[in-house]
């Protein structure tokens, strides 16, 4: 099974789109940015994983289906961050740049992004044998035991021809 490379991915994003991006986990860990404010490995702050997590009740209190994305306007930038079952994409765009037009080809690009993270998801886990697991541990243990005492004669018999 092949991984997922998020670094590519933002990088061609960057590169077609022209505007930094950050993609992060549903649990908001960052798995590759060009965004200096979300670097890569850090976590999306306490408080916007709170919103991005309460973004349903949100929903239901302004009688919609679901929010599926929000915009921040933060000095000289749009933080947007549009959101899919798996995935959270995080874009740094400039004021000058039209929501309206850049917003659903984004979406429509996470979308397709999450369906195929979640085709690579591990559906299945093989059970763990601990028993065998300690067998294996016992007998490399055994061996080495061995090991050292077949070869302790010959040191013996080296150190002994050494001091003569």
């Amino acid at each position: 099974m092949s991984q997922i490379n998020y670094e590519s991915i933002v990088s061609q994003l960057k590169s077609e789109l022209n505007t930094e991006c950050a993609i992060a986990n549903r649990y908001g860990i960052i798995l590759a940015s060009l965004i200096d404010e979300f670097a890569k490995g850090k976590v999306i702050p306490q408080t916007l994983l709170e919103l991005i997590s309460s973004r349903q009740d949100i929903a239901d209190e302004l009688n919609l289906n679901q929010i599926s994305s929000f915009a921040m306007e933060a000095q000289k930038y749009y933080y947007l961050f549009t959101f899919s079952e798996a995935l959270i994409l995080i874009s740094k765009l400039d004021l000058q740049v039209n929501l309206a037009k850049f917003m659903p080809n984004i979406s429509i690009f996470l979308e397709k992004l999450s369906k195929s993270s979640k085709d690579q998801e591990i559906k299945e886990f093989s059970i763990f044998d601990f028993f065998k697991e300690i067998k294996n541990i016992e007998d490399t243990i055994k061996e080495e035991g061995e090991t050292k005492e077949k070869y302790g004669i010959i040191k013996e018999l080296i150190n002994y021809i050494s001091r003569q």
